[in-house]
């Protein structure tokens, strides 16, 4: 009995470890991510983020232009969009991803699932502010 609990106490760490190797940390993610910017965004403390990271910049664009880069990028990526949550209008847009499937990010709380959520506001003609993180919901 004794051999049996030992080897399925090893067994279940085993599998807990395996499976926390597959949660890759918010950070590293948002870095991986191919944004159709100019330059990468850098990052920036997001306190209610997943990781308490995002990406953030300014670029050039409209809030129109890019809602159409950020789809097509996203969704060549494996990300599904949440059109529920789509809005964009000439003030910015905020939009909402699915990862791509078997994509865990760590830090995301039990019972809860991590989305991409990409929010862009205008500074004025031309010039965008986007900001990029994971949230849990």
């Amino acid at each position: 009995m004794t051999v049996l609990r030992t080897l399925l106490t090893a067994t279940a760490a085993v599998v807990v470890a395996a499976t926390a190797a597959f949660a890759a940390p918010a950070a590293s993610l948002l870095k991986g991510l191919k944004l159709p910017v100019p330059a990468g965004l850098p990052s920036l403390f997001a306190a209610n983020a997943v990781g308490q990271i995002s990406l953030n910049g300014q670029l050039g664009g409209t809030p129109e232009g890019l809602l159409a880069k950020l789809r097509t990028s996203l969704t060549n990526q494996g990300y599904s969009e949440r059109t529920i949550n789509t809005v964009s209008g000439p003030w910015g847009l905020n939009l909402v991803f699915d990862p791509p499937a078997g994509t865990s990010v760590d830090g995301t709380p039990a019972g809860k699932t991590a989305v991409l959520v990409l929010q862009a506001t205008a500074l004025g003609p031309g010039k965008l502010n986007l900001n990029v993180r994971y949230e849990a919901l």
